[in-house]
């Protein structure tokens, strides 16, 4: 071995021994009311005492009290004193203010469009703007990488965190107190209008599923609850049911997922139900006039009055043609309030689904049932679901139906004599102040009617005097 591969050796070694490490400073931070007490200790003792007392440098001492004042102030404005711990405007300034005004308009302009911002995103735009920044070109602020730990300080600095997409809250009931009584109000003036007597009609889109699930009964305290799937709840159809005021039920109209008619199955319901070989379980414009013309027609004289909600098929332009075709005039249930004044989701909907869970559970039990080739039992046959659909139809009674109209304030006396049964406006109801909302604006309404009454009165009265005007006055 020669010396230098000794002193290679040696080179290799003194380069693999650990390069002692500076020790990690240590930061504190002080309570504002940790900070005021050691300014009034130092007021009666000394700064030096001070400072050992409540383990604070001199130099930090010394710019508490300078900023004595302002500590104080803020202090007092702040409940929790404990947790603030800096002036308004201390700490470390950002480098690049304009980055950061850009960026949070970005995502500003990007959540009111809608669109998804992610964290990922974030990273990606900030690189963008600095890129297109006079300090991109700076050598000092070369290293700006838009890392995790700036992307937190950046989020929760400006108050932002990452959170679920929700769907569209529901407001309370009070606020929907004004719109429900305007709603009401304008019913009941194309009711004196047009004068339609009981062609008042109702109708709402339901789905029906053949197995809705639902809970199981166990042993108390049991940790698990198993139930068997059988498939059936993945089968769905869409039901469109329609009454008229004084309790008539139109013939439910049925979209089934197949468009090849079934002879037997048409023959057999078609004296109960509208079939609708549309293969898909939703409405659209074409089945909206579909609708009209099979449930409706214009075989009647005289206006019909037909309420629904706000679905896009029963208010786009096609739909309004067919409508003006068969003289029907539509009142649309604003957004929100179909709950309270839709007579379906209010009255029909549950003990319609409630009788077809029944007759599927009793089919489960006791109905004569196919199975597949791995012993799992089929759908029920179609035969036997429409005849469960047309028996729950059947299994509301019209007085019910006739009820539900008043309940939802539809078909009520026009001189205001039942607004006690509208449900939503009763004592303990959700909205019970709807009620004196509701008798103001019909005695608004009466005295508004009566001023146009007077005036025409006074117009006929001068027209019979020869005047007509003002100017035909000679004096």
């Amino acid at each position: 071995m020669t010396d230098s591969d000794v002193d290679v050796l040696n080179i290799s070694d003194s380069d693999n021994e650990p390069v002692p490490s500076k020790p990690k400073k240590c930061r504190r931070s002080y309570s504002l009311k940790l900070k005021l007490d050691a300014i009034e200790f130092s007021k009666y003792n000394s700064i030096h005492s001070a400072s050992r007392k409540f383990g604070v440098l001199r130099g930090s001492l010394q710019n508490w009290i300078k900023q004595e004042k302002e500590l104080s102030t803020l202090y007092e404005a702040t409940s929790n004193s404990n947790s603030k711990k800096r002036l308004s405007g201390a700490g470390r300034h950002l480098l690049n203010k304009n980055l950061d005004e850009k960026l949070i308009e970005w995502i500003r302009c990007r959540r009111q469009e809608k669109q998804r911002v992610s964290r990922r995103l974030i990273q990606q735009q900030a690189l963008k703007f600095f890129e297109k920044s006079e300090d991109g070109d700076d050598e000092e602020n070369a290293e700006f990488k838009a890392s995790l730990g700036w992307l937190e300080k950046f989020l929760r600095r400006h108050n932002l965190s990452n959170r679920r997409p929700t769907t569209a809250c529901q407001k309370p009931p009070i606020q929907y107190e004004k719109t429900i009584v305007q709603f009401l109000m304008y019913v009941q003036q194309l009711r004196m209008n047009k004068h339609f007597g009981n062609r008042i009609y109702g109708c709402d889109e339901t789905s029906v599923w053949l197995d809705t699930g639902g809970n199981s009964v166990e042993k108390r305290g049991a940790k698990e609850v198993s139930v068997l799937s059988t498939g059936h709840e993945k089968m769905r159809l869409t039901v469109l049911l329609t009454a008229r005021a004084d309790g008539y039920k139109c013939k439910p109209f049925v979209l089934l997922p197949r468009k090849r008619p079934v002879v037997a199955v048409t023959e057999k319901f078609k004296n109960k139900l509208i079939l609708c070989w549309s293969g898909r379980t939703w409405m659209d414009d074409s089945l909206t006039e579909l609708y009209l013309n099979k449930v409706f027609g214009n075989f009647l004289f005289g206006n019909r009055l037909l309420v629904w909600d706000s679905f896009r098929s029963h208010i786009s332009h096609a739909t309004k043609t067919v409508l003006t075709k068969l003289r029907i005039e539509t009142a649309v249930i604003p957004g929100g309030t179909t709950k309270f004044l839709q007579m379906a989701d209010v009255c029909w909907n549950a003990p319609f689904k409630a009788k077809i869970r029944q007759s599927y559970e009793d089919w489960m039990l006791h109905g004569e049932k196919e199975t597949t080739s791995k012993g799992n039992v089929k759908a029920p046959p179609m035969l036997v679901y429409l005849n469960w659909i047309a028996e729950a139809w059947e299994n509301l009674s019209e007085e019910m139906i006739a009820n539900s109209f008043k309940i939802c304030g539809i078909s009520n006396n026009v001189d205001g004599s039942e607004d006690d049964k509208i449900h939503v406006f009763k004592p303990t109801g959700p909205i019970p102040s709807g009620a004196e909302l509701m008798r103001k604006e019909r005695e608004e309404n009466e005295f508004n009617e009566l001023t146009e009454l007077f005036e025409e009165v006074d117009l006929m009265q001068d027209e019979e005097n020869g005047i007509l005007s003002d100017n035909s006055l000679e004096l």
